[in-house]
């Protein structure tokens, strides 16, 4: 019960002070409220089973509240009190040496792999294993025809540029040739 009563006083203390909250603490609405002594007999007997002072609850309640709350909503404050957690706590001391082997007599995952799967579905998705060596073997002999082509074609249109510069330099050169028999400076 004393520890009922001081939750019910923290609660009253952080909502700050009501009327319909002291009497609810004191049994009875005080018209004074800096009067502390206690209205009757029977309250100093429950005063003095009590572990906190009424009287100072009553005198605190009557004091204009340290905090002032808004309409808008309630004033929250949490406080943590401990050690802070660090990667080794929650890891271990070796997270940093990675995975351990698996134990004397456990499989690995590949192991398992190979035991559950059967040989003829193992190798490239749709193909066998042979079906799959055919596959990249044609693939790279297909690759390396178009590679070939292409550098046959780049020669071909190198070559006829090479012409067409030569036919260029050949023209230039009559024109020089030209310039100088009619008296001309050559350019």
């Amino acid at each position: 019960m004393p520890a009922l009563a001081v939750l019910f006083v923290a609660v009253t203390l952080a909502a700050g002070p009501s009327q319909d909250l002291r009497a609810s603490v004191s049994g009875s609405a005080p018209a004074d409220p800096s009067r502390t002594e206690p209205d009757s007999p029977s309250d100093t007997d429950d005063q003095s089973d009590l572990p906190v002072s009424l009287n100072r609850i009553r005198e605190k309640l009557s004091e204009p509240p340290a905090i002032k709350l808004d309409a808008q909503g309630g004033v929250y404050r949490v406080a943590v009190v401990g050690r802070k957690l660090t990667i080794e706590d929650i890891l271990g001391p070796d997270y940093l040496k990675g995975p351990t082997p698996p134990p004397a007599g456990g499989m690995t995952h590949q192991e398992f792999l190979n035991m559950v799967t059967p040989q003829d579905v193992q190798g490239y998705a749709a193909f066998s294993n042979k079906e799959a060596v055919t596959v990249a073997a044609t693939s790279f002999a297909t690759w390396a025809l178009l590679k070939a082509m292409h550098k046959f074609e780049e020669a071909k249109e190198e070559h006829a540029r090479e012409a067409a510069r030569k036919e260029v330099q050949d023209a230039l050169a009559e024109l020089e040739k030209a310039r100088i028999k009619a008296g001309l400076p050559p350019k």
